[in-house]
């Protein structure tokens, strides 16, 4: 073993030796920090192991598989056509910092909602959800141009490439770029969420929605049938949400006989005395109870409440309670509520 050949070997034991110890000291301070970072509650850094480790293991072993190829390539004469390995050395280590972002992203994503929801506090998924999404595009091609950039390629044709073929494929594909947008501004403005009951009058839909989508959103109409919505379309129609409602109303006119005129001012005054004691009733707001209106053959008593339930089938308890609490008022006074007669005349046959 000649001289060249020693040197060389002691050089890739050497290597091989500084790559152990180094992955040996990256795990025990790792270690060291997560002990430190221990608090009994949920927190990325402690799981700063889980996060790090794997990327910078198989970084700390591209370097050294580099190092040592290098090594070998020199001593047997064919360095020259290993180049290339240098620059995809350095492109693999900006891949790795990204992937180390990339899965600290996501761990303090999941740590920092685990901890509002262990605070009690209110937590909108889908917003999240979003802006997850879009750091981690944001830090895909950050790293991929940053390699790119690495391995000696010029990225400024890219870029310019990149604008005129975005260019392109936005007027090819707007209404799935309309789309897309659409549901981004739906998660930013949040005129509904999941499980919310919302109506489109103009499309003449009403049901449950079960899933915003990036292209489209699904409600349950009352049918049960799904229906599939662009989000495009809810940036030009009118939404009502019927989850947000804070009242629902009681609108009803009630007709008596022309011939109980005179006792309307106590019927009226008796029926917003029972309304307003009513509990489901919102008292802050007018209880308008009135003689309103002369009919053709009976008098118009005009109710307008409002009530605290909003879910329709409780709403509609209370309205069938305030209705039947009506009716009794009204024949407790001795009037009636009108119901139409007819008079058949028959003429005698000879």
């Amino acid at each position: 073993m000649n001289v060249n050949m020693a040197v060389w070997i002691i050089e890739v034991g050497v290597g091989i030796l500084v790559l152990i110890a180094a992955n040996y000291a990256m795990k025990q301070i790792m270690a060291y920090f997560r002990k430190r970072s221990l608090t009994g509650m949920h927190d990325w850094r402690e799981k700063v192991d889980q996060i790090f480790y794997f990327p910078l293991y198989v970084m700390l072993w591209i370097i050294g598989v580099v190092y040592v190829v290098d090594i070998v390539g020199s001593q047997f004469g064919f360095q020259a056509s290993l180049n290339y390995l240098k620059p995809l050395r350095n492109a693999a280590i900006v891949g790795c910092f990204g992937w180390c972002l990339v899965r600290w992203k996501t761990h303090f994503y999941s740590a920092l909602l685990a901890k509002r929801r262990d605070e009690h506090k209110i937590v909108d998924l889908g917003i999240w959800h979003v802006f997850g999404r879009l750091l981690s595009i944001a830090i895909s091609i950050l790293t991929v141009l940053i390699a790119l950039q690495f391995m000696g390629m010029n990225i400024a044709p890219l870029l310019a490439f990149g604008g005129i073929g975005a260019a392109a494929i936005g007027f090819a594909g707007k209404d799935v770029i309309a789309n897309f947008f659409g549901g981004l501004m739906i998660h930013i403005t949040r005129p509904f969420t999941l499980t919310d009951q919302v109506s489109l009058p103009e499309k003449n839909i009403e049901g449950t929605v079960e899933e915003i989508g990036w292209y489209l959103t699904s409600i349950r109409d009352k049918d049960k049938r799904p229906i599939y919505v662009p989000n495009a379309v809810f940036s030009t129609l009118l939404v009502i949400n019927l989850s947000r409602m804070s009242h629902r109303r009681i609108l009803e006119t009630i007709d008596v006989r022309s011939s109980d005129f005179s006792k309307l001012k106590a019927i009226t005054e008796e029926i917003k005395r029972k309304i307003a004691a009513h509990g489901a009733i919102d008292k802050n707001l007018p209880i308008l109870v009135f003689f309103n209106s002369f009919r053709e053959y009976s008098l118009g008593i005009y109710i307008d409440v409002y009530t605290l339930e909003t879910r329709f089938d409780k709403y509609l308890a209370v309205k069938e309670e305030i209705l039947m609490r009506v009716q009794e008022i009204i024949t407790a006074a001795g009037a009636e509520i009108p119901t139409p007669t007819y008079t058949i005349h028959q003429t005698p046959t000879i």
